[in-house]
């Protein structure tokens, strides 16, 4: 492809996998669902980890990756939250 040719067609170069059109999501929504399928993590967890106690589920292996992938999403969470509050402070020292 010339050079000349990807200014005519800008869309000439897109592959054939990436979407065309934007989603317009807020960022809002995008934490808050993210938050909700934290929580929701961490509550199968839990319930796994009763089910183990009384003997409903046999194999520990599952219990404990549940339990893994509980305490990343916790910390992902508690990561971003710092992430947020410190571009927060960012702003509130900036000069107007």
């Amino acid at each position: 492809m010339r050079i000349d040719q990807l200014f005519s067609n800008p869309t000439a170069f897109i592959g054939k996998n990436q979407p065309t059109q934007t989603a317009s999501t807020s960022f809002s929504t995008t934490l808050s669902e993210a938050l909700q399928k934290a929580n929701e993590t961490i509550v199968q967890s839990e319930n796994m980890t009763e089910k183990v106690a009384t003997g409903e589920i046999k194999n520990i292996h599952d219990v404990t990756i549940a339990a893994q992938k509980a305490q990343i999403a916790l910390q992902m969470t508690t990561q971003v939250r710092d992430k947020v509050v410190e571009a927060y402070q960012e702003i509130m020292r900036m000069q107007v």
